[in-house]
C-alpha cells in the first residue's frame, strides 16, 4: 500500500506539468488578443504602440513563452503565485480568503447531496416497480436535467416573490458573523447538492437491487431474518465500493458546479475568482486557480483508490511477486 501511494504521488508532479503546459500554452495563442489588447484602448495602441508593450513588459508578459512558463511553474512551486494582472493584488492573500469558501460549499453541498439521496435510493430499491420507486426515478431524471443555476434562478425568484426573502448581499465569514454566513451559504449549498443527488439516487437504486439479487441475500432470507435486517446488516454493507467510486466522481462535480453557483450567489470563491480571471485573460490566476482545482481532483482519486483496500481486505496494491 505504502509503495503504490508513493508511486501515485510521485506521478502527480508530471501530470501537472503537462496540465499545466498545455493550458499555459492554449491561454497564450488561441486567443486572437492578450492580456494587454483588453485593457489599452485599440486606438491609443494605435497611436502609440510602445505603450502597450511597456505595459507587457511591466507585467512579465515578454520574452518567449516557455522561459514565460518556466518562471510561473518555479514561482508556483516555489510558493510565489505572483499578482493579478488586473487588480495588482497578490493572488495568495486573495487564495487565503477564497480557498475557504469554496471547500466550504463543497462540503455542505455534498452532505445535502448525501442526506438527500442515499435514503431515496434505498427507498426507491426496496419499492421496486412500485409508485414509490416510478416516482424517484422521475424526479432522479429530472434533477439530472435540471442545471444547477436554473434552479437558483427559480429559488430566488420565488424567495423573493413570495417570501419577500434573499440571501445577503454582503458576503460575511463564519468567524466574523456566524449567522449571517449561514444565511448566505445554505441557499446555493442546497442548489448544488440537491441538482446532483439525482445520479446518487439511481446509482443507489441499481447497486441495491444488484446486491439483493445476490446468492448471500436469498440464503439471509431462508433463514428467516426480517427484511430489515438482510437490507441492513446484509445489503447495505455490500455496496459500499460502489459508493466510494461515485463519492470520488462527486468531488469534480461539486467544484464545478460551486464555480457557476458562486457568480449566481456573489460567493467570494475560487470558482467566481476564475470565472472573472478567465473573461479578462488574468492569466496568473486562471493558472492558479486551475492547478489548485486540479491537485484537489487528483488528491481525490488517490484517496479513493486507498479506500477500496480499507473498504474490502481483498483489494490490494501489493506487487505480484511471481
Amino acid at each position: 500500500m505504502l509503495d503504490y501511494t508513493i508511486r501515485r504521488l510521485i506521478l502527480l508532479v508530471p501530470t501537472l506539468l503537462l496540465g499545466s503546459m498545455l493550458l499555459f500554452f492554449s491561454l497564450r495563442v488561441l486567443p486572437t488578443d492578450d492580456a494587454i489588447d483588453l485593457r489599452v484602448d485599440a486606438q491609443v495602441a494605435d497611436e502609440n504602440p510602445e505603450f502597450a508593450q511597456q505595459k507587457r513588459e511591466e507585467l512579465g508578459l515578454t520574452g518567449s513563452l516557455p522561459r514565460q512558463y518556466v518562471r510561473w511553474v518555479s514561482g508556483f512551486f516555489t510558493g510565489d503565485l505572483g499578482k493579478s494582472l488586473v487588480s495588482k493584488a497578490p493572488i495568495t492573500d486573495e487564495l487565503k480568503n477564497r480557498i475557504p469558501v469554496s471547500i466550504e460549499l463543497s462540503f455542505i453541498s455534498l452532505f445535502v447531496t448525501w442526506t438527500f439521496s442515499f435514503p431515496l435510493g434505498v427507498l426507491a430499491a426496496i419499492k421496486q416497480d412500485q409508485f414509490a420507486d416510478y416516482f424517484l426515478r422521475t424526479g432522479a431524471y429530472a434533477l439530472d436535467a435540471l442545471p444547477s443555476f436554473v434552479l437558483g434562478i427559480l429559488l430566488l425568484t420565488y424567495l423573493a416573490v413570495s417570501f419577500q426573502w434573499s440571501p445577503p448581499v454582503n458576503f460575511s465569514y463564519i468567524w466574523d458573523e456566524p449567522v449571517r454566513h449561514i444565511r448566505i451559504m445554505i441557499l446555493p449549498a442546497i442548489v448544488i447538492g440537491v441538482t446532483a443527488a439525482g445520479n446518487l439516487i439511481r446509482y443507489t437504486r441499481t447497486f441495491l437491487l444488484e446486491v439483493m439479487r445476490q446468492d448471500y441475500i436469498r440464503t439471509a432470507r431462508a433463514k428467516g431474518l426480517q427484511e430489515r435486517k438482510v437490507i441492513m446488516r446484509h445489503a447495505l454493507r455490500n455496496i459500499a465500493l460502489p459508493f466510494i467510486t461515485i463519492l470520488g466522481a462527486q468531488i469534480p462535480l461539486l467544484l464545478t458546479s460551486s464555480a457557476i453557483i458562486e457568480n449566481l450567489f456573489s460567493l467570494p470563491g475560487m470558482g467566481r475568482y476564475l470565472v472573472t480571471a478567465a473573461a479578462s485573460l488574468d492569466y496568473p490566476v486562471v493558472m492558479t486557480v486551475t492547478m489548485f482545482y486540479s491537485i484537489i481532483i487528483l488528491t481525490t482519486q488517490l484517496i479513493t483508490d486507498l479506500s477500496y483496500a480499507w473498504a474490502d481486505p481483498r483489494v490490494t496494491y501489493k506487487k505480484d511477486s511471481g
